[in-house]
């Protein structure tokens, strides 16, 4: 016989998972209409590309929502009488989403105090770390390339103020872009 709170429990976990990054997406995009206004060297305003990424994560976490209920309709028709396929996540499946969603507010508490210089290269390595690149050589590379061209477009290319940090850290990341430039 069939359960029919099962498939309900199977759906819970991505529904939560896309639910909460849809909630986030939600939220940031309400939280650009306090800094849209008017450049006088960039007529969309400062916060067009923060709502060009956010449609970027709202399609993403759109597709993420498909995917999983796409499984989820696949494992319930495969699922045995045992139970096997309910569904259930592992502790470390469910440590890794969280740090998915805290890893980011960290990044954004730590910018303004350690600077963009100083912080950026450790939550790439450490955010692509989360989503599974295990191999060192691999996360230096990409650590390495994804800061170049970050600090390539944002200073060279659009001239964009980058967050200097508090302090002694002001000093540090001022001697790093002046190493840069």
């Amino acid at each position: 016989m069939a359960d029919p709170g099962g498939n309900a429990r199977r759906k819970m976990p991505f529904i939560v998972e896309s639910g909460m990054w849809l909630v986030f997406v939600l939220l940031a995009y309400m939280y650009t209409f306090q800094f849209d206004r008017p450049l006088p060297v960039y007529d969309w305003g400062p916060a067009h590309w923060p709502r060009v990424i956010l449609f970027g994560m709202f399609a993403a976490s759109l597709r993420l929502l498909y995917r999983d209920w796409r499984m989820s309709k696949s494992a319930a028709q495969t699922k045995g009488p045992d139970g096997i396929g309910d569904g259930q996540l592992e502790l470390s499946t469910k440590v890794r989403v969280a740090m998915i969603f805290v890893l980011p507010v960290l990044y954004t508490f730590m910018i303004h105090k350690l600077g963009f210089l100083l912080v950026t290269p450790f939550f790439l390595c450490g955010y692509m770390w989360i989503m599974g690149v295990r191999k060192v050589r691999t996360l230096i590379i990409l650590t390495v390339c994804f800061s170049s061209a970050l600090v390539l477009v944002f200073v060279k290319l659009i001239f964009t103020y980058l967050p200097p940090g508090a302090g002694v850290f002001n000093t540090i990341n001022g001697q790093i872009l002046g190493l840069l430039m």
